[in-house]
């Protein structure tokens, strides 16, 4: 496993360090660098500990170099989506970029459930993570507010990014049983039940950080609309998504959440 994550750092050195890194090197040097010292010993592993360390360059402008997006174009900007993914790549960064190219707004829905106040995790990712949301178009909201909340955000125009994989404070928790990859995979409804509830569609997405080219690239699947049932809908999300899965497993953050086996 690898040993060095910059979420673990103490407090006082991601206040002081973190912050001029992308002043003084470029982040795919910086990434060499990392995993040389950290050793992972698979290329999940080096996600792992890639993707943390990026999170500190995910500003406007970097969301504009160094991610490309394929369907974006196909994207309604008039209509309000369920936008989701599963905890694949800088999952949570997607759509802000898609915001920052394209200006096709969002609003993330965060965890309402994070790591205890005062951590070196939860500062990390308060600060670097939960912070850069309006980078989307609009404030981060905490899963933890009303669920009809959201329902009357997408209701009012503005989309909703709820990633799939979680179960979050304050959202529906009950699971259904799928398939993906072969094997039995676990979701909650969330998605399927918001989308229904503000009669909007789901808008999947997935992306990755391509090592050679340097650079994000982000799939905006076709629409989905919320007919038929909760299980069928989440299912054909799933199917949207296992081509490119598969291509690229080492890049699924979420492994022991959803699956109760991993891959």
């Amino acid at each position: 496993m690898a040993r060095f994550y910059v979420d673990s750092m103490d407090i006082w050195k991601q206040r002081l360090l973190l912050p001029l890194l992308p002043g003084i090197v470029s982040y795919p040097f910086a990434r060499k660098l990392l995993l040389a010292f950290s050793r992972p010993i698979d290329r999940r592993d080096a996600y792992l500990a890639a993707m943390r360390l990026e999170v500190v360059w995910l500003g406007a402008d970097y969301l504009k170099k160094n991610f490309v997006h394929y369907g974006a174009e196909e994207i309604d900007r008039n209509e309000p989506y369920v936008m989701t993914s599963i905890h694949f790549g800088q999952w949570g960064m997607y759509p802000a970029s898609l915001y920052q190219q394209y200006g096709i707004s969002s609003q993330m829905v965060m965890t309402g459930r994070n790591h205890p106040h005062g951590s070196p995790i939860t500062y990390f990712w308060e600060r670097f993570g939960h912070n850069r949301q309006h980078l989307s178009g609009h404030p981060g909201r905490l899963s933890t507010e009303s669920f009809f909340s959201h329902v009357q955000q997408l209701r009012s125009g503005i989309s909703q990014i709820v990633i799939l994989d979680v179960r979050e404070h304050g959202l529906p928790q009950k699971e259904l049983g799928l398939r993906f990859m072969g094997g039995d995979y676990y979701l909650p409804k969330t998605v399927v039940l918001l989308a229904k509830r503000a009669r909007c569609k789901i808008l999947p997405y997935l992306g990755y950080y391509d090592v050679e080219e340097k650079r994000h690239k982000v799939y905006w699947f076709e629409p989905i609309a919320p007919d038929g049932s909760d299980r069928e809908i989440l299912q054909l999300i799933l199917d949207r998504y296992e081509p490119l899965f598969s291509q690229h497993p080492e890049f699924y953050f979420n492994v022991l959440e959803s699956h109760r086996n991993a891959f």
